[in-house]
């Protein structure tokens, strides 16, 4: 063959350059090429199922230019864990590592081409060194895996992207994990256990995944859990792996047709005893929370568990109990349902980590039925603060007396924190809120259900935005970090480190293709979503930024904050037109006459929310007011149309109805009030609020509104 020869791939017909080894599209390698190798490395006996992520590893800081000079042995259709970095399945899945090989085959982290470089885990199944029985029992398992987690979506589980063959290999296609196992993490403690609060976290974010689990219908048992198949992520977010022993519960068969499980944790009945149910689940659980609560493995004494001994925190007095009666082998001294042992672990949890009485055990959700009276009084939520009296000795928890309204809902808790935002998702589906505890909570909105717990924050987070197709959220706070992350899964996208001090305000624009943000730096700065590079800064306030809102047709920016001022302008104008010396040297002596600032109030100002279809903007402020202008004739004049009564009470959020017709504020008197804005007086004034209420969002549909602040309940209700 001549030296300018091009060579095409046998496998996708791309063309290649003469001296390639491989090809460049998918990585084969090239016809006339000795790939053989001189020794092959056999799969371990353990499963690769806790191989789906890779420690240390940022989607952010990815490198995918990595050197491809590897060998493919010929006709090894059959080996599994050779895949090199580079080579492409498919012609979409582009390998980045292999993260780890096991019995049943390796994980690799790839990059999906199709779908804008998302990170994947690729799970192939080995069928090396296996007779035929055994081979088709792996491929029963691999396809019985598949198919389970295809028809499952929750926050805890992986999501399946794919199933396919090629070159005589299957794949499953799922969501890559940052992190490490449960059982990784143990291992490293070296027989230390974990802190209480991150085991009661971990209890109750499978307590989570299982009942889901076994909700459905039929419900499924999954039979499998154990340390090994707990991923844990950075941000202390789990997820269960291995589905290749779960079942689908049978009613009416005395017992399991095949006994399966993991000596220690399995519970008795499923080796073959009789059929498992939502219990040995159960009992998994107990085995798993005692070896995190005593650092003991089950399996080196399984049946058998010795007392835990826990510190001496009068909330932990029925831990120890619980896990006790969860790993009994009378099936029926167990717990009935995870949903009772849920309710256990959440009470603890609250308990420990706010130090309130052990009377009044909060609830996460409260609902209140169509047509139902809600009782009048909550139980006390305790807040996580403590005050300090003269002689500087903390005093007690501050506790909360939750007086429900005829026209709630119902009422979440979980934050530990204040609650400092609260948002609805575009669709509707969701509600999220930031709190002072650093986390973001994911919600149900239908139920008030916890969906998520986002915890990537290192300090108090302050605000959110959702996407407009209710995809991702933004989220800021005092780390001086927006971060972009999905809700279904709290995955993290993207990181924006430009603000260097803490991050009061973030506005997702109308088309979603910009974000703005704004905070103690003086600074808005308005950047691309999807490329993150920055379009526009925005530098003319002269004090801390604590609020930006885009007008309803995405061109204007409005932004307000300590200097009591608020600022309109056009980023798209400004960055094609920008001012030169002279001209700010000039609004330096000419500020009160400049027109595209509008000085109206005596404080700062706490929000900002433009009318969904109008040119109107409402406002709140520290002195006391809200007020709406009408801003139509942009930098040119502004009108006020409405102006609250004050009282002595600082106002904190605004938010208009979808319909434009009605205005909720809420303030420091613990209220919401509701404005007829063409009537331009208050129609009604919601009080189920124990604190100062920091955050009041209408829901896109109108019916509802929910509320949020200092006493960590977050309300959703109705107007009346």
């Amino acid at each position: 063959m001549s030296s300018n020869s091009t060579f095409f791939c046998d496998r996708c017909g791309a063309a290649n350059r003469p001296e390639a080894r491989f090809c460049r599209a998918c990585g084969q390698a090239l016809g006339g090429l000795d790939t053989t190798t001189d020794t092959i490395v056999g799969l371990g006996a353990r499963g690769i199922s806790s191989a789906h992520a890779v420690h240390g590893t940022s989607a952010n800081t990815l490198n995918t230019n990595v050197n491809t000079t590897f060998q493919l042995p010929i006709g090894s259709s059959t080996i599994t864990g050779l895949l090199q970095p580079q080579h492409m399945l498919k012609q979409r899945y582009i390998i980045l590592a292999n993260v780890g090989k096991g019995g049943f085959g390796a994980v690799y982290k790839a990059l999906d081409s199709q779908f804008g470089n998302r990170l994947v885990a690729v799970k192939e199944m080995s069928q090396n060194s296996l007779d035929e029985k055994d081979r088709q029992a792996a491929a029963d398992a691999f396809q019985h895996e598949a198919m389970l987690l295809a028809g499952l979506t929750h926050p805890n589980l992986p999501r399946i992207y794919e199933q396919f063959a090629d070159q005589g290999r299957s794949y499953l296609v799922m969501d890559y994990i940052e992190g490490e196992t449960l059982e990784d993490r143990l291992s490293r403690l070296k027989g230390t256990t974990l802190p209480i609060e991150q085991t009661l976290d971990i209890a109750i974010q499978l307590c989570d995944v299982l009942e889901y689990l076994h909700s459905r219908t039929p419900p499924i048992i999954f039979r499998d859990l154990k340390p090994a198949n707990v991923m844990l992520t950075p941000g202390g977010h789990i997820f269960l792996i291995d589905f290749g022993i779960a079942r689908h519960f049978k009613p009416g068969k005395a017992k399991d047709t095949t006994a399966l499980g993991s000596s220690g944790y399995a519970a008795p009945e499923q080796y073959g005893r009789s059929q498992t149910t939502v219990r040995a689940d159960i009992y998994s659980l107990g085995a798993t929370l005692h070896q995190l609560l005593t650092g003991h493995d089950p399996s080196e004494t399984p049946f058998h568990f010795a007392p835990i001994h826990l510190p001496a925190h009068p909330a932990l007095a029925g831990l120890a109990d619980l896990v006790m009666h969860m790993v009994s082998v009378p099936v029926n001294e167990r717990p009935e349902s995870v949903a009772v042992v849920r309710a256990s672990l959440q009470r603890i949890q609250t308990l420990y980590t706010t130090g309130a009485a052990l009377t009044s055990p909060p609830t996460i959700s409260t609902r209140v039925p169509p047509m139902y009276q809600a009782p009048a009084m909550m139980p006390p939520i305790p807040a996580q603060a403590t005050t300090t009296g003269k002689t500087g000795k903390a005093k007690g928890p501050t506790q909360y007396q939750i007086v429900k309204q005829p026209n709630t809902l119902f009422i979440c808790t979980g934050h530990t924190g204040r609650v400092a935002a609260v948002v609805w998702s575009p669709d509707g589906k969701w509600l999220a809120t930031a709190s002072y505890d650093r986390t973001v909570i994911v919600w149900d909105a239908a139920s008030g259900d916890r969906v998520w717990t986002y915890k990537g924050h290192s300090a108090r987070v302050n605000t959110l935005a959702w996407s407009s197709d209710s995809k991702y959220i933004a989220s800021a706070g005092d780390d001086t970090t927006v971060q972009i992350w999905e809700p279904a899964n709290g995955h993290l996208v993207y990181t924006y480190t430009v603000h260097s001090q803490p991050v009061n305000a973030v506005a997702w624009s109308p088309g979603g293709e910009y974000i703005a943000s704004a905070g103690n730096d003086k600074l808005v700065l308005v950047w691309h979503a999807q490329e993150h590079s920055e379009l526009y800064r925005y530098e003319e306030h002269k004090d801390q930024v604590y609020a930006v809102a885009w007008s309803p047709d995405g061109k204007y920016l409005a932004s307000a904050g300590k200097e009591k001022s608020i600022r309109f302008w056009n980023p798209f104008a400004e960055q094609k037109k920008p001012r030169t010396f002279w001209q700010r040297v000039s609004s330096i002596f000419s500020a009160d006459l400049e027109p595209s600032v509008l000085k109206v109030h005596n404080e700062r100002v706490n929000a900002l929310a433009w009318h969904p279809k109008e040119y109107l903007l409402a406002s709140a402020s520290s002195d006391s007011y809200a007020c709406i202008w009408d801003v139509s004739i942009a930098y040119t004049q502004h009108t006020k149309l409405l102006r609250t009564a004050g009282g002595n009470s600082a106002k904190n959020a605004v938010t208009w109805a979808p319909d434009g017709k009605h205005l909720a504020i809420a303030s420091n008197d613990k209220t919401v009030q509701v404005w007829n804005v063409a009537k331009e007086r208050c129609t009604y004034t919601y009080q189920g609020h124990q604190g100062y209420v920091a955050a009041v969002a209408w829901s896109p549909n109108g019916e509802r509104l929910a509320s949020a602040g200092v006493d960590r309940s977050v309300q959703i209700w109705q107007v009346v």
